[in-house]
């Protein structure tokens, strides 16, 4: 449990001069049409801003980097040196961008005609806030659950008995997705969802980037919880809408995701509230998935084995957790003059 951490891996180096109104910072990895096309949503609906849009590619093996360089040439396309991961890949996407305003978008993820120029007045209007999320819509017309609390003990006490899509719609033991707060107003928020941020170039000079010890999930709260840390707000805004091509169904949960968001987790609490929180809260989620292996023995007797096998990645995970406890990845930056475009 106490084996050492990799460094924390947040500070930024900006370019000095600032030369656009918003820069749009996508990092991709085997996405290739969904990131055409949220790229051409940007570029189509930036309106009377100033925008450049940096696309980083996590070394997919689909053709996407050059896909993008004959689709949109006045872009700038960057091969990132490695598969390091969503926060490593913001991060060499940061270090190019010129803009006043910064926003960290997932490639499955299209805006809407007016919701950047929105974006950046809102941040005007209030500058209080140091990132906005938006109304999140999925492909099915439902709302995503965008505004998020931090992780807490209670939450996952709670999701021993409780499944977890159900914790999302109650007020109860946390309200861990501020299921009593109307989607329809402006709130204050822990934190919002990792696929529309809308940041200052202030949080990024001042606190840093995304910390690139997190390969995947888990991340963006992290973030958050520094800014908050320094008194600056976490904003949902309803009058931003974007559609969310991701998230639309359980069903898309495989073995690797759900220890990636178990690891997630653990590094979140293990960064922001010490080892011994984060072993505490790995003996929980141990306790869910034992209490839940008839269920899944029993889906896996009736040809449900998919899940029964995402259960079991879990288990030995958190099982090992306990164990020694999950320290991030160790990975270093390229040096920005030295990113291939």
């Amino acid at each position: 449990m106490a084996s050492a951490l990799p460094s924390s891996t947040t500070k930024l180096r900006l370019p000095d001069a600032v030369t656009h109104d918003l820069s749009v910072v996508v990092v991709s990895y085997n996405t290739r049409e969904m990131t055409l096309a949220c790229v051409r949503s940007v570029l189509e609906h930036k309106g009377a801003l100033s925008v450049e849009v940096i696309v980083v590619d996590n070394q997919s093996s689909d053709g996407s980097s050059a896909a993008l360089r004959d689709a949109f040439p006045d872009i700038t396309v960057i091969d990132a040196p490695a598969n390091g991961g969503f926060a490593y890949g913001n991060a060499i996407g940061f270090e190019q961008a010129h803009g006043r305003y910064v926003l960290l978008l997932n490639p499955d993820t299209q805006v809407y005609a007016g919701g950047l120029e929105d974006s950046i007045a809102y941040m005007e209007e209030n500058p209080q806030t140091a990132i906005m999320g938006p109304l999140v819509r999925l492909e099915d017309g439902s709302q995503q659950s965008s505004m998020i609390r931090f992780l807490s003990l209670t939450a996952l006490a709670s999701s021993i008995v409780i499944p977890n899509r159900w914790l999302r719609k109650t007020t109860w033991f946390g309200d861990i997705r501020y299921a009593d707060h109307s989607r329809a107003e402006v709130n204050r928020v822990d934190a919002v969802s990792g696929c529309f941020m809308m940041v200052r170039r202030e949080v990024l000079a001042k606190v840093g980037g995304l910390d690139t010890r997190f390969f995947m999930y888990g991340e963006e709260t992290e973030w958050c919880h520094r800014i908050r840390a320094v008194r600056w707000e976490i904003e949902y805004n309803p009058a931003v809408e974007i559609l969310h091509h991701g998230a639309a169904s359980t069903e898309h949960m495989s073995a690797w995701k759900a220890v990636e968001m178990a690891r997630g987790q653990l590094l979140f609490l293990r960064f922001t509230r010490g080892a011994g929180i984060a072993w505490f809260a790995a003996l929980l989620m141990t306790l869910r998935d034992l209490l839940r292996a008839p269920a899944f023995i029993a889906l896996a007797l009736v040809g449900r084995a998919k899940r029964a096998e995402t259960w079991w990645a879990r288990l030995r995970f958190v099982l090992k957790s306990l164990i020694s406890l999950p320290k991030g990845q160790s990975i270093t930056l390229p040096q920005p003059g030295d990113v291939a475009k």
